[in-house]
């Protein structure tokens, strides 16, 4: 009996630190389709960045997940950061741009 108590006990902790760790549930987690779409949309958006004359020498951030890009990083002038949603939303699979650019000159 005392085994059988302990073997449920552990079933229940494992099972509790699954979902306190985020394996218990699909919450919050791209599948590996997506996942693997948004790493693309991620690397075609660095591509443009990196292939456009202002915003070239700027190491912007870019996170994806389900199609909602988050730009992140520091230029010194607006027309970098408009420039840079713009192109963000050109890309195709981009559902959603937030732009968190800093503007420091």
């Amino acid at each position: 009996m005392r085994s059988l108590v302990l073997l449920v006990a552990m079933g229940l902790i494992s099972g509790c630190t699954a979902m306190v760790l985020g394996g218990g549930s699909g919450a919050g987690t791209a599948s590996g389709a997506t996942a693997t779409a948004d790493a693309g949309i991620s690397a075609r958006i660095q591509e443009v960045f990196a292939s456009d004359s202002t915003l070239a020498g700027y190491n912007l951030g870019v996170r994806t997940y389900s199609g909602n890009v988050t730009l992140s990083g520091t230029v010194t002038n607006y027309v970098a950061r408009e420039q840079a949603g713009r192109l963000a939303k050109a890309t195709t699979g981009v559902r959603t741009v937030t732009n968190q650019i800093v503007v420091e000159n």
